[in-house]
């Protein structure tokens, strides 16, 4: 007998916490993680009443978290429920990459030119680019716990993988960026190979961008033929971004006199062109799987 997987959405309960003073410092890390999990509501609640400092830091977190609201809140609790429509994952992830593109394009200007002048509104991004991982990550862990979700989205078990993997990436590669940025600014004058090295980083950020998307854009008679090529345009930059970060490295460890600051910078550098041919590898599973495998369910 063949049955169908029900096809019903899984009902998701709400996660009740009762927390207390030892906790309470790390409120941040329970939403994130209820959160991603896919958890649809939290109920937090306290055995006396709960102060404002905490109230604040729960509402401030929650703005970083699309679609969580808080829907009710007494003394002693505070109910956070999941509200929003349930998004399709590839459009989120697309947002995350050209988010960290505009703030690495904003490290490539400060190298060329030594100003900061825009780096608090870079640096702001950050939080954005945060809020996607977690979006994303949500949706996966969705997806994984319900089948009929992941047919609604269209979205295989190896995606959410892949893309759990890639928007972790991202992430941190907007960490790096930050990182630099911020030591762009005790800089008194710029080191030419910085910002060559920053043009060449930022291609190798749109390089590895290109190949992890594009076995999405392949589709009809030619997809064998077009995900050779994307395979072989995935290898290229998976291999540029590795030699990049062999070159940042050996020249954070030479013997040239750079200052603290500076060293910082090829520091960031270099783990930013390691996280890129990260992503490379994952385009490259990606393309792999698609020509064995064949079309997946969203296509």
């Amino acid at each position: 007998m063949i049955s169908p997987t029900p096809t019903k959405p899984k009902e998701r309960d709400y996660l009740r916490f009762q927390i207390d003073d030892v906790i309470k410092d790390q409120i941040e890390n329970l939403l994130v993680g209820a959160y991603i999990v896919g958890v649809q509501g939290l109920n937090i609640g306290t055995s006396k009443p709960l102060d404002m400092k905490t109230r604040e830091r729960i509402s401030s977190w929650i703005r970083k978290l699309p679609g969580f609201e808080i829907l009710d809140e007494h003394e002693k609790s505070i109910t956070i429920s999941d509200t929003s429509e349930k998004q399709v994952v590839l459009p989120v992830l697309r947002r995350q990459f050209s988010t960290t593109k505009y703030m690495l394009g904003g490290l490539l200007r400060a190298l060329e030119t030594g100003e900061t002048e825009e780096t608090s509104r870079i640096v702001s991004r950050d939080d954005d680019v945060d809020r996607h991982r977690y979006f994303v990550e949500r949706l996966c862990h969705i997806a994984l716990h319900d089948p009929a979700y992941a047919r609604r989205i269209s979205i295989t078990r190896s995606d959410c993988l892949h893309f759990s993997l890639a928007a972790k990436y991202i992430e941190r590669v907007a960490d790096h960026v930050c990182g630099a940025i911020n030591e762009i600014a005790n800089v008194e004058e710029i080191d030419p190979f910085l910002a060559k090295s920053g043009k060449a980083l930022t291609k190798a950020y749109d390089e590895a961008t290109h190949t992890f998307f594009s076995s999405e854009a392949n589709r009809g008679d030619k997809r064998r033929t077009a995900l050779t090529k994307a395979s072989r345009e995935a290898f290229e930059a998976l291999i540029s971004a590795k030699r990049m970060s062999v070159r940042l490295s050996k020249r954070e460890a030479s013997k040239r006199s750079y200052g603290p600051h500076e060293a910082l910078i090829l520091f960031h550098m270099e783990r930013i062109a390691s996280y890129c041919s990260d992503i490379g590898e994952v385009a490259i599973n990606r393309i792999i799987e698609k020509r064995i495998h064949g079309p997946s369910i969203a296509e």
